[in-house]
């Protein structure tokens, strides 16, 4: 079973979970040997395992190994012990089917059993790449918008922001990432007018492996300039990999 919540209701086979939200699931187990330990007393001894994949069959947590070793009296000689586990989507996860595999062997009897579960996750779709690339460029109004700008036009004295995603860069040990990323600014008679090679690093490890690093960039346009288009050179830079990557965006100043 699957829950928003530990030993919450079930959520229905059509439920998508969403990047960085708890997916809890439990089970119980059944048909276990009992051994005989005293006056109408029963010992059991299970071991069990859980773990979770992405679509890919990549790891999103180490694996959870335990065991149940606990004796039953003569009115709980029906009684299921119950499994629970829990596992954080990646923030960074892709859109796809990920599944839940348990397995648990019966150390009384030697008899083993797996189950498996599926759900969905519905995340952001960034196309992987081999080779460093910046996908998903768009102009915005203001820093929380959602909605790219389809003409990006500003004033003198606005704020230029802009928001895109890194992938294809080469990861370390311990899935480590280290990229940065600088911008220029160019006049409609391609001088540059702004330039900061180095705007923003981005630089963490962590157990399952992060697809894409998103990035942003701002710009305070002065009151006094001249109307024209404009090119934003961005620059991102694969540390760990040793490769870069330059896009050129153009945006009006009207």
């Amino acid at each position: 079973m699957l829950h928003q919540s530990e030993d919450g209701p079930i959520v229905p086979s059509d439920f998508q979970f969403a990047p960085g939200e708890i997916v809890y699931f439990s089970c119980q187990l059944g048909g276990y040997k009992k051994v005989e330990k005293e006056y109408e007393k029963w010992e059991i001894a299970l071991t069990y395992s859980v773990e979770a994949r992405d679509g890919g069959g990549v790891l999103l947590t180490p694996e959870q190994s335990e065991k149940i070793a606990t004796s039953v009296a003569a009115e709980d000689k029906d009684w299921m012990p119950k499994i629970r586990f829990s596992v954080v989507v990646p923030p960074f996860a892709a859109s796809g089917e990920y599944k839940i595999l348990v397995k648990a062997k019966d150390e009384n009897s030697g008899s083993e059993v797996e189950g498996k579960t599926v759900f969905t996750v519905q995340g952001r779709d960034v196309p992987a790449s081999d080779t460093l690339v910046v996908r998903n460029f768009r102009f915005l109004r203001g820093e929380e918008d959602q909605k790219p700008l389809e003409l990006p036009a500003y004033r003198p004295g606005d704020m230029v922001w802009g928001r895109f995603d890194m992938t294809g860069y080469k990861l370390g040990e311990k899935n480590r990432l280290h990229v940065e990323y600088g911008l220029a600014v160019l006049r409609p008679d391609g001088e540059t007018t702004y330039s900061q090679p180095r705007a923003a690093e981005e630089k963490s490890d962590a157990f399952y492996p992060q697809r894409y690093t998103p990035g942003v960039l701002s710009l305070s346009l002065p009151k006094d300039l001249k109307p024209g288009d404009y090119i934003i050179v961005l620059t991102v830079r694969d540390n760990i990999g040793g490769q870069a990557y330059e896009t050129r965006k153009k945006f009006s100043v009207e």
